[in-house]
């Protein structure tokens, strides 16, 4: 027989909640304590081992991950608001999970699960007493480590979109309290997005719709070919014609301007709709006149 002891009776429902559901539930019977569990093999001791090692390397995974993680913002980064944790937490599952992958050297081997298998393969499980927090507290500093170093990237990336957040924030009030230098544009992508009222204007012409001054305030993250004068224009309207409604620019404008944003396919632009900024063809009808 073997005897798992948990920290608490939380963590014991949890195990025995995970136990219920294995395909081999039948080979094995459990008794329940209060922050412990009874669990006898029906065949025999080597068949208990094969079975609890793999519910108790899921149950690290699924119970006990996020409650680590959460200690460590706690107590090495000092991050004890919930709602921050949540988020870094949240960021960290998706580094994780590969769905960030632009991350250098982050998923290198050995994995979690690996490292968790690998101490709990050092240990007998066929008969004795099993410490969850016992084992947590001298088995594993490796595994503490890789958690450590996803919390880092997650904190990284959770300020970076914090400063993004604040970024945005800055030029939606710009927008808001900003006379409109036109009432709408056109903002068309094919090889790159553009205005395509600057299509035929020079490249002075289209320096006079920028705001210096509000450039220089935001070096690092302004994109002076389309952001830049967007922000500077204000417009009430912005017709965006795309595809690809994923692509980082687009979300970026629509995240800036809001309802002002309406997007439509590429076939439906129509170029006689557009009103030049200092059209070539006005200029030269002026001097005709």
């Amino acid at each position: 027989m073997l005897e798992i002891i948990f920290e608490d009776e939380y963590d014991t429902a949890a195990f025995l909640h995970l136990a219920e559901h294995l395909d081999s539930r039948h080979h094995i019977s459990i008794q329940q304590g209060n922050d412990r569990l009874f669990i006898k093999a029906k065949e025999s001791e080597e068949a208990l081992e094969h079975i609890v090692r793999p519910l108790l390397l899921h149950f690290f995974l699924e119970c006990k991950e996020n409650e680590r993680m959460r200690s460590i913002l706690e107590k090495t980064y000092l991050f004890k608001d919930p709602e921050e944790q949540h988020q870094i937490l949240s960021i960290a599952h998706s580094i994780m999970k590969g769905d960030i992958d632009d991350i250098p050297g982050i998923h290198q081997d050995p994995s979690r699960e690996a490292l968790l298998k690998k101490e709990l393969e050092t240990i007998s499980l066929q008969q004795g007493v099993f410490s969850i927090g016992s084992f947590m507290t001298f088995r594993l500093s490796e595994y503490d480590q890789k958690l450590k170093n996803y919390v880092e990237v997650a904190i990284e990336e959770y300020k970076m979109e914090q400063e993004y957040q604040n970024f945005i924030q800055s030029l939606r009030d710009y927008v808001t309290a900003k006379q409109p230098k036109l009432d709408k544009v056109h903002v068309v992508h094919q090889d790159r997005l553009m205005i395509w009222e600057f299509r035929y204007a020079s490249e002075r012409d289209q320096k006079q719709y920028i705001d210096r001054q509000f450039v220089r305030e935001h070096p690092m993250y302004i994109d002076s070919q389309l952001i830049a004068p967007l922000v500077s224009i204000a417009p009430q309207k912005i017709a965006l014609f795309t595809n690809d409604t994923g692509h980082s620019m687009v979300q970026t404008i629509q995240n800036i301007f809001q309802e002002r944003v309406e997007v439509f396919p590429p076939h439906a632009f129509k170029e006689q709709n557009v009103r030049f900024v200092h059209d070539k063809r006005e200029k030269k009808n002026e001097k005709l006149s």
